[in-house]
């Protein structure tokens, strides 16, 4: 979706519903890990997601105090699974999702940011862009870990050490 049509009250809308949509994405995709740590990094994502959100609706209504906010409905149904990953298919591919869905994210706020002509609005589309590529960053070196290393969730005595891993299989 292109945001150069949308005006500031339509792109903070959007941007909520981003927002809300990423918290549910990270939900699920954390519910699929089995193992903890993967879990809770995307747990985190989630809280932060939501952290956005939160601070998009205070925009709003310190920029449109009487007007009621608009949220576009959801992208797929709340207990639809995620688009992409098959349950059972591994942290790389959920991984992969992730990153690409961070991406998508970020390319909308720098979008958004360059449609609007209000500075503060500018300033908080680049903040959440700059928050969205920090994330891309995280996902990718967890995928390259994962690419690298199979086993480093396996593990977490010695994922570096195949031998280690072959003896107790």
């Amino acid at each position: 979706m292109a945001s150069t049509a949308l005006t500031a009250l339509e792109a903070l809308g959007v941007a909520v519903r981003r927002e809300m949509d990423a918290a549910r994405t990270y939900a699920a995709l954390g519910s699929g890990c089995a193992n903890p740590l993967a879990r809770d990094r995307f747990h985190l994502l989630e809280c932060e997601a939501g952290q956005h959100e939160a601070m998009l609706r205070r925009r709003y209504r310190e920029l449109f105090p009487d007007v009621e906010l608009v949220v576009p409905p959801p992208a797929a149904a709340p207990g639809a699974a995620v688009a992409g990953v098959a349950p059972g298919e591994g942290l790389k591919a959920v991984l992969r999702y992730a990153v690409e869905a961070v991406r998508r994210a970020r390319e909308f706020y720098l979008e958004a940011a360059g449609s609007t002509t209000d500075l503060t609005a500018q300033a908080m589309f680049r903040y959440l862009a700059d928050q969205h590529a920090r994330h891309q960053m995280a996902l990718e070196a967890e995928y390259d870990t994962v690419l690298r290393y199979p086993h480093a969730y396996d593990d977490p005595q010695a994922p570096w050490r195949p031998e280690h891993r072959l003896r107790n299989e």
